[in-house]
């Protein structure tokens, strides 16, 4: 969603709404709907041994994600 809202302008021409970007956003809300209802028909309980190794996994603080996540995808 935040892609394709950077990708696309609001408005077109003057005051004229972007009908494509809004029929975009609108399929891309259905299709995570429609995902969210299916995944509600599972119930999955994790192996111990993927909580042990999730659980042991360093944590970063907001600041350390963001220069990582800078470090693997520069902005242009």
């Amino acid at each position: 969603m935040v892609m394709l809202d950077t990708a696309m302008k609001d408005y077109l021409k003057g005051d004229e709404i972007n009908h494509k970007k809004k029929t975009k956003e609108y399929k891309v809300m259905k299709e995570i709907m429609l995902l969210q209802v299916a995944a509600d028909n599972y119930t999955l309980e994790p192996k111990e041994e993927f909580r042990a190794c999730f659980q042991a996994v360093e944590r970063l603080s907001e600041d350390e994600s963001y220069i990582l996540s800078c470090q693997l995808e520069p902005q242009s």
